[in-house]
């Protein structure tokens, strides 16, 4: 993407941010909105991509009270109903290159990426800044990576973030990657914190450097305040990005990557976490496809890589 598009993008979001709630396994509701945007007959939707959804608990229980016909006013009824959804709040942010002409780390072209950031609530970061007593601002996003790195009093933290090529003429998206540190990080200082409080090792200077909360209030953290996000980052992550492609910009090709194609794409040593790559993406819908973005297929250099090698086309958003 040109670094331009994406400012003027930026620039166009209601105060620089977009609510987004999400419940446990809400996608299913949300992907199969999109596979009934009018009533459709849910034997019709059997025979569409959009019928491993119906498997879902949640489908299931909203096809109980619906009949034969289900569609988008019903589906967003269902999930107001949903029980205790996260709201978070989205925004956005820019992975470039040092230099204007040169390539961003872990691309798939030249150019830039726009990143959709997924914030946690205030509520959490109330409980994180009482709880755990950050110094000096630390947090457990790295400086390197495209989190929101906020620098008011009242600061908003990234749980988790999508970098995204995006081709508005055309209407396609790549979604480069999905990631979090900070459910990983937290979770290994959790681990730290629990071999400390058994007496299996002195606290390191780390942690003490880094925040003067308690070792208990840390575990409160993790076990109370960080449980529901870590069980739902990935999920809600995706769907806030199909959230944000389809519903905020209308961009109706969707592309992911395999393990494989983005190792040869991006150019990354040393293997990404495969479950990101094949798991998650076939519970929403993508399948492997011998398609790709025009914006890809324009680059013979890509092209040429993916061809030389097996198992490496990427996955396309089949509703």
């Amino acid at each position: 993407m040109d670094i331009r598009e994406i400012e003027d993008l930026r620039a166009m979001l209601p105060a620089g941010r977009t609510l987004f709630s999400y419940a446990k396994h809400q996608y299913g509701l949300q992907l199969l909105r999109y596979a009934a945007p009018r009533p459709t007959p849910v034997a019709a939707l059997r025979q569409t991509p959009a019928a491993p959804l119906l498997q879902k608990p949640q489908v299931r229980t909203a096809l109980a009270r619906c009949g034969r016909e289900v569609g988008r006013e019903f589906l967003d009824a269902q999930i107001a109903c949903l029980p205790a959804p996260e709201h978070y709040a989205l925004t956005l942010g820019v992975w470039a290159a040092a230099t204007s002409r040169g390539r961003a780390p872990q691309t798939s072209r030249r150019g830039a990426n726009l990143v959709l950031q997924l914030n946690f609530s205030n509520r959490h970061n109330r409980a994180f800044e009482r709880l755990l007593k950050p110094k000096d601002g630390w947090e457990f996003n790295c400086r390197g990576h495209p989190a929101l790195h906020d620098e008011r009093a009242l600061r908003r933290y990234t749980l988790a973030w999508a970098r995204l090529d995006i081709d508005f003429d055309r209407g396609e998206a790549l979604i480069e990657e999905i990631q979090t540190d900070w459910i990983r990080r937290a979770s290994s200082l959790r681990q730290t914190v629990e071999l400390v409080m058994q007496g299996r090792m002195q606290r390191p200077r780390y942690l003490q450097n880094r925040f003067d909360g308690k070792d208990a209030d840390i575990v409160e953290y993790c076990e109370r305040h960080l449980a529901p996000h870590r069980e739902r980052w990935d999920e809600a992550m995706l769907s806030a990005v199909l959230f944000f492609l389809r519903e905020e910009l209308g961009i109706a090709g969707i592309w992911t990557h395999t393990a494989r194609s983005g190792v040869i794409l991006k150019q990354i040593y040393g293997a990404p976490p495969v479950s990101l790559y094949s798991d998650l993406p076939k519970r929403f819908c993508f399948r492997e496809s011998e398609s790709l973005p025009e914006f890809l297929a324009r680059e013979k250099k890509s092209v040429r890589r993916l061809r030389g090698q097996p198992r490496s086309r990427l996955q396309k958003f089949m509703l």
